[in-house]
């Protein structure tokens, strides 16, 4: 259980900042008042365990969420889609671990598809990777400030991020669902329709796409490959994972040119693949006998994702001149995959995990020629 410390109004932020409590930010005192009032409603008892990194030996209940949520500040009714984050982010898969503490400095980008992020207030349109929306910008501030307080990833600490990025302070948005005949990314992912799903990706920054003239969706999705396979990204050639978010006119190029979701991500990952020249030509070594196994496949080249399931398509922004953008996973698939959560009600209990968390069954990573 948490402790109390009694201060006075003016002596909150200095307090918190001296003891390396924030994330930079001012924050809002987490009274026992705010956070009983966040529990609530997320329907969660204080102790109830979300998840654990056992590399650290630390788990996360959901008191030590809500807390930081209230400093994030949170609204209350958005804590449901916070505690499926935090479960999110806790699942083996993910790898918190390496995603906290790597050179790479990634991001949690933090997909939220489904009725709830409307409903709690998220931005799915204008601006919607950007600054201006109290939903999106706490929930994945909030992530943030676990990272820090509760599993001690602090930058030059822990968190041995070189450069890092803007996006490590938050990086949350809702997904603007597409019309048919494609599905929404809950429904793509294995959800119903009616359920409201959190995807956590560790993902580098942003990077935004144009193409502002050609209105077929073959040509889009080419310009969009273009932008994966940038030998730069560290993944390429590797195998990783990575979001691409659609804006309207790109959506609707693809809608019009009979591509459905499937077909998208096929194409992407198929027209991502980069050749060794390529890699070298842009200084990259070839690595061999490593970790990273860049023997080329069949075809004489090397993945960037490693296949059509590795691409999450989220259909969000709002309309412009033909705008869309890539967050491509900070490391390979190796290391770590993007995790997803159905958001519970607060009227619906939290599993049993026990005093440290759930076990989570993994697949059998499978490369893809």
């Amino acid at each position: 259980m948490a402790t109390t410390l009694t201060l006075a109004d003016d002596e909150v932020q200095d307090t918190f900042f001296e003891r390396g409590w924030t994330d930079g930010l001012p924050i809002v005192p987490p009274t026992p008042a705010r956070v009983e009032a966040m529990l609530a409603a997320g329907g969660a008892e204080p102790d109830a365990i979300l998840g654990t990194v056992p590399q650290r030996g630390m788990s996360v209940s959901a008191e030590e969420g809500a807390i930081a949520a209230v400093m994030a500040g949170c609204p209350a009714v958005a804590f449901p889609v916070v505690i499926a984050a935090l479960e999110a982010l806790l699942d083996p898969s993910f790898n918190a671990h390496s995603v906290l503490t790597s050179t790479g400095g990634s991001a949690v980008c933090t997909i939220v598809s489904g009725p709830i992020g409307l409903e709690v207030g998220m931005n799915s349109r204008h601006g919607v990777l950007g600054p201006g929306n109290r939903a999106n910008a706490t929930i994945g501030r909030t992530l943030r400030l676990v990272a820090m307080n509760v599993l001690d990833a602090r930058p030059g600490l822990m968190d041995a991020s070189s450069i890092g990025t803007p996006a490590k302070y938050t990086l949350a948005f809702a997904e603007d669902d597409p019309p048919a005949p494609w599905e929404p990314l809950r429904v793509a992912l294995g959800y119903e329709p009616s359920d409201t799903t959190v995807t956590l990706m560790a993902t580098e920054g942003p990077r935004q796409i144009a193409n502002q003239l050609n209105g077929d969706g073959h040509a889009v999705l080419r310009t969009v490959a273009a932008a994966m396979r940038n030998p730069a990204q560290f993944s390429v050639g590797k195998g990783g994972q990575g979001v691409v978010v659609l804006g309207p006119e790109h959506r609707t190029a693809l809608l019009e040119s009979g591509i459905s979701r499937a077909e998208a991500c096929a194409i992407l990952a198929r027209d991502s693949r980069i050749t060794p020249g390529e890699l070298e030509d842009a200084g990259v070594i070839i690595e061999t006998g490593a970790q990273h196994d860049m023997t080329p496949h069949e075809d004489g080249r090397l993945p960037t994702v490693v296949g059509p399931d590795d691409v999450l398509i989220v259909t969000a922004g709002a309309g412009g001149a033909g705008w869309s953008a890539w967050l491509p996973s900070f490391a390979p698939r190796l290391h770590t995959r993007y995790s997803t959560r159905r958001v519970r009600p607060a009227d619906e209990a939290l599993p049993d995990c026990g005093p440290d968390s759930c076990e989570v069954v993994l697949p059998p990573i499978v490369e893809e020629n």
